[in-house]
């Protein structure tokens, strides 16, 4: 819970040979060429949905497509099925801001910001955030999370590449739009960097649903 976001520092891109995937309306490049296979249901929706891929080489990406877009706080309040309903008093105005805006709040939460003294409704919001942020965000926050500033999206990237196996990259204002992708190793010897997460980041973009039918682009599955 004291780990916030630092900004990206290293925005280097990895020019090894690749494969473009295509998904959900969205399209982006991995560097590696190898056979995979793929689980979930990613025909089932053009515009959301969930697919994981499992690459020869090691690789594991998820690749997430929410169908609710009005970010995670709003999210939270709105699923009946969550019972969080009473919680919306206590974010406020958080819940009605953009999804860049609530994940920004959430991350940059920590025991340090809540001030015991100052408001009480800033203390009730700061430490249900606290919660929120120990139950929704994945252990590889442990390790680090940046901040990623790019010309058509921003975003967090959780976990350092070289400490971590498992990457998890929050992709917001992309085009309106909000991605997630779980970046992951099933081999002990197989790890990513940050270049080729950057391939990933930086080639991400949306293509129009009607020319997709949730497949991969120039490697199909095995």
């Amino acid at each position: 819970m004291k780990v916030t976001p630092q900004p990206l520092t290293d925005y280097s891109v990895s020019d090894a040979p690749g494969t473009t995937l295509s998904y959900f309306g969205y399209s982006f490049e991995v560097p590696w060429k190898a056979n995979f296979k793929t689980q979930g249901s990613p025909k089932n929706s053009v515009e959301s949905g969930i697919v994981q891929l499992k690459f020869e080489s090691g690789q594991v990406l998820v690749l997430m497509a929410p169908a609710n877009q009005s970010g995670l706080l709003s999210e939270l309040v709105q699923d009946q099925s969550l019972h969080m309903e009473s919680w919306r008093p206590v974010l406020g105005d958080l819940t009605n801001r953009s999804a860049y805006d609530q994940y920004a709040a959430l991350l940059n939460t920590s025991p340090s910001t809540i001030r015991a003294f100052g408001p009480r409704a800033e203390a009730a919001r700061g430490l249900t955030l606290l919660t929120i942020k120990a139950i929704a965000l994945p252990g590889s926050l442990e390790t680090v999370a940046f901040s990623f500033e790019l010309p058509d999206k921003r975003g967090f990237q959780i976990g350092d590449p070289r400490k971590s196996r498992h990457i998890w990259l929050e992709i917001l204002d992309l085009n309106g739009h909000h991605v997630e992708i779980i970046c992951a190793t099933a081999k002990d010897n197989t790890r990513f960097t940050q270049p080729e997460l950057n391939r990933i980041l930086m080639s991400l973009h949306t293509v129009p649903t009607d020319s997709l039918v949730a497949h991969a682009a120039t490697a199909p599955p095995n």
